[in-house]
């Protein structure tokens, strides 16, 4: 472990929401050192410990994820294979002095995350890339099960610094392109792409947005709509948050947040014209000339799509409509 140097930040142009089957694919791609191990550190530039990334999957009962804030437990203080405290964690253990390093250094920190962690931001199998956070505390408190943890508050580190550079996501769109032969976006199409419907808006296509287009066959969820765009014969479709990215109060770039929509429908959604039941209904609010108010929203098993976020929508535009008629 001493001959390892830590990495801070992305590594190998590997973007937020990309998604790996296992501990092991994870170690592959040298986005965290361990395959059990929660914390990952290497030696800095001075030859000390620096923590560089942690995986976020359930490990200890007092964990908090809140994806853009995260509460997190350090190491130590648990018998293998085993989920409960039996002793003291302290800050002598490599991992939690890792942390410590790097949050005094103000080093950024990469967040897996398992399956097993908090449903609303977990993918549904497997483990993701989550993204760069810091660490902007770190404290010692009595845990819930009688016995000393040492913790750390993670920050998310805001979306315009969590995007490659220019010349990386350049490669990177190649890169994605060059690998996939099933149906995808026109090879005109850039990452970020602006155009014009009935307002002018910016369509991201971010790993987690084109994955789930993939699960879809590039089919919109609520009117079955492919289209064919281009001379290639291509298919194209957007990528919709249900609750809204952007602001204190916006929703995370997560698989559960995320439908493969057409243009018309996402339009639809954004301005609130569609919304989803609990129970994954499609209702059109202005449903006329006997088309039916409700359809059940097109879904695949591995697509797991959270109430958490359709009752956020649902709620922005209950509030907006109250606004406009008082």
């Amino acid at each position: 472990m001493a001959a390892y140097r830590a990495t801070f930040g992305h590594v190998n142009d590997i973007l937020p929401g990309t998604h790996f089957e296992s501990r092991k694919d994870v170690k592959d791609a040298q986005l965290h050192k361990e395959r059990e191990a929660g914390i990952s550190w290497g030696r800095d530039d001075d030859d000390e410990r620096a923590a560089d990334a942690i995986v976020l999957s359930n490990g200890y009962p007092d964990d908090v994820d809140q994806w853009d804030e995260i509460t997190y437990t350090g190491a130590g203080g648990q018998t293998r294979n085993s989920s409960r405290q039996t002793f003291d964690q302290t800050w002598d253990n490599s991992g939690n002095a890792s942390l410590r390093r790097s949050r005094i250094k103000g080093n950024c920190v990469r967040v897996i995350r398992g399956s097993k962690g908090r449903r609303d931001y977990s993918p549904a199998n497997g483990y993701r890339y989550d993204g760069l956070y810091e660490i902007v505390d770190d404290w010692s408190e009595i845990g819930r099960d009688g016995f000393q943890i040492c913790r750390f508050k993670l920050k998310r580190l805001a979306d315009e610094r969590q995007e490659l550079t220019s010349i990386e996501q350049q490669v990177q769109d190649m890169l994605d392109r060059k690998g996939q032969n099933s149906i995808e976006d026109s090879a005109d199409d850039a990452v970020i792409r602006r155009r014009t419907t009935t307002v002018e808006r910016i369509v991201r296509d971010t790993a987690v947005v084109r994955r789930v287009k993939r699960w879809h066959k590039f089919a919109c969820q609520v009117c079955g709509l492919s289209l064919t765009v281009g001379a290639d014969g291509r298919s194209y479709a957007e990528g919709a948050h249900v609750h809204a990215l952007g602001g204190s109060d916006g929703g995370p770039d997560v698989d559960g947040n995320v439908l493969c929509l057409c243009p018309n429908c996402h339009v639809r959604l954004d301005r609130g014209a569609l919304y989803l039941t609990d129970d994954l209904q499609v209702v059109n609010r202005f449903a006329v000339d006997g088309a039916p108010r409700s359809a059940p929203l097109r879904t695949v098993e591995q697509h797991r799509i959270e109430k958490r976020f359709i009752r956020a929508h649902r709620r922005f535009w209950r509030i907006q409509e109250q606004n406009s008629g008082s």
